[in-house]
C-alpha cells in the first residue's frame, strides 16, 4: 500500500451552455488510478442534445480504452480515425482534448480540434501558439508536454472560450491569447487560481454581448499535495500479526481512523497507551466513539461503517455534530486518497440476530460498496486485507 505523498490534481470546471436553461454539447471525465489522473474534454459539435450525445459518446470511448490500457496517442488514434468518418457519413462528432497526468506531475495534453492548453502557476499563463503537431491516421493532432509542480496547473477549454466576442469586441474571436493575457491579469490582482475558471466564463457573456455564442467550459487542473486518510478495521485474520499491522498502519503518512472496538482495543494495546470514551449515546444513530493518542478518529466498527455507507452521499449541513459518523463522514469526504486496511478476523457479533434484524451488513460486506461509492466520488481507494 502506497506510503508517500503524491501529488493530486484537483479539477475545477465552469461550464455553461449556449442558451439559458439548455443542454451543455460540453462532457467532462475525470478518472483516477494509483499510477496517474486522466481527464477529457469534450465538445459536441453544434448545440443541445445531438452535440451532449457526441460529446459523452467520445468521452466515453477514449476513458474506457485507457482503462484498457491503451496508451494516449493509441486511444486518440482510434478516435480520430471515427472522427474522420464523421466528415463525410452522419455519425456523431466531437472535438476534445486528452490530458494525463502522472503522480509525479509529468503531463501530456493530447488535442484535436479543439484550443490548446493553457499552463499556469500562481504568477504566470501561458499558452504554446505553435505547439507540436503531427498527423494521426488521416487526421492532425498537438501535443503539449510539461512537469506540474504544487501550485501549477493546466487550463482547458472549448471553442467557446476562444471564439467568444466574434462579431461583437474582435473580429477574429478573443482567442488564447486573450484567455492567457485575462488570466494574468487576474494572478497579478492576486486573485485565487481556482477562481479563474469562473471569472473566464463570466468576461466570455460579457465580451459575447451578455450571452454566450456557444456551449462554454473552462477546467483548470491544480497540482497540490494529495490529502491521505488510513482506515484500520478489523483485527487481522492471525492474532500474532497484530502488533505487525497496528505498527505499519501508523507509519502511514496522512489521517488515521480505527473502527471498531476490539480494533481500537487492539491499537491502545500494541501502542501502550490508554483508551477513554470519548462519546457515548444511547441514540442508535451516535455510535460510541474513543480517544487515544496518535489517532484522529476511533469509533465503532459496523455500525458507524453502514451509517457512513448510507449518507456519503448527503449534504454536510444534514448531519448531526456530535457524532462519530459524521466524523467519519467529513474526514472521507476532504481526502483524496483512502488507504483501509481490512481485518479478516471473524467477529461474533455480526452474526447476531439483532445486527440483520437492523440491516446492518458485517465489516466484509459493508466496506467494498462503501469503496465503490467512494471511488464513484472521485476518491482514489486502495484496500488491504490482513
Amino acid at each position: 500500500m502506497p506510503n508517500k505523498v503524491r501529488k493530486y490534481i484537483e479539477m475545477v470546471v465552469a461550464q455553461k451552455p449556449k442558451k439559458v436553461g439548455g443542454i451543455c454539447g460540453d462532457h467532462v471525465v475525470i478518472d483516477r488510478s494509483p499510477e496517474a489522473t486522466t481527464i477529457i474534454l469534450a465538445d459536441g459539435i453544434g448545440t443541445g442534445i445531438k452535440a451532449q450525445i457526441a460529446a459523452v459518446m467520445c468521452a466515453s470511448r477514449l476513458i474506457e480504452l485507457t482503462r484498457q490500457g491503451f496508451t494516449l496517442r493509441e486511444a486518440t488514434r482510434k478516435l480520430v480515425d471515427t472522427m474522420h468518418q464523421a466528415r463525410t457519413i452522419n455519425i456523431p462528432f466531437a472535438a476534445f482534448s486528452i490530458c494525463r497526468i502522472l503522480n509525479n506531475g509529468q503531463a501530456t495534453v493530447i488535442s484535436y480540434e479543439i484550443p490548446h492548453p493553457i499552463l499556469v502557476d500562481n504568477r504566470l499563463a501561458a499558452y504554446l501558439p505553435t505547439p507540436r503537431s503531427f498527423p494521426l491516421g488521416l487526421e492532425i493532432v498537438s501535443e503539449t508536454n510539461c512537469a506540474l509542480n504544487y501550485g501549477d496547473g493546466i487550463i482547458l477549454v472549448s471553442d467557446g472560450v476562444s471564439q467568444a466576442g466574434l462579431g461583437h469586441q474582435y473580429r477574429l474571436g478573443w482567442g488564447l491569447k486573450g484567455a492567457s493575457d485575462f488570466v494574468n491579469g487576474c494572478l497579478i490582482q492576486g486573485g485565487d487560481l481556482k477562481e479563474v475558471p469562473d471569472k473566464i466564463l463570466a468576461r466570455v457573456k460579457e465580451i459575447s454581448g451578455s450571452t454566450y455564442g456557444d456551449d462554454t467550459t473552462c477546467l483548470l487542473l491544480l497540482c497540490r499535495e494529495a490529502r491521505t486518510l488510513n482506515i484500520l478495521s478489523g483485527p487481522p485474520g492471525k492474532k500474532t500479526m497484530d502488533a505487525a499491522v497496528v505498527e505499519d498502519f501508523m507509519k502511514m503518512k496522512g489521517r488515521k481512523a480505527v473502527c471498531g472496538s476490539t480494533t481500537v482495543e487492539m491499537v491502545a494495546r500494541t501502542l501502550k497507551v490508554s483508551v477513554s470514551m470519548d462519546a457515548y449515546s444511547t441514540e442508535f444513530h451516535k455510535p460510541p466513539s474513543y480517544r487515544f493518542q496518535g489517532i484522529d478518529l476511533a469509533t465503532e466498527g459496523a455500525i458507524t461503517l453502514n451509517q457512513v455507507y448510507n449518507i456519503i452521499e448527503e449534504s454536510e449541513n444534514k448531519l448531526a455534530s456530535d457524532s462519530a459518523v459524521s466524523d467519519l463522514y467529513r474526514l472521507l469526504h476532504s481526502a483524496d486518497t483512502i488507504n483501509i486496511i481490512i481485518g479478516t478476523a471473524s467477529n461474533p457479533a455480526h452474526k447476531a440476530i439483532t445486527f440483520r434484524q437492523m440491516g446492518i451488513l458485517p465489516r466484509e460486506a459493508i466496506i467494498p460498496l462503501l469503496v465503490e461509492k467512494l471511488r464513484k466520488m472521485g476518491k482514489l481507494v486502495n484496500v488491504k486485507c490482513y
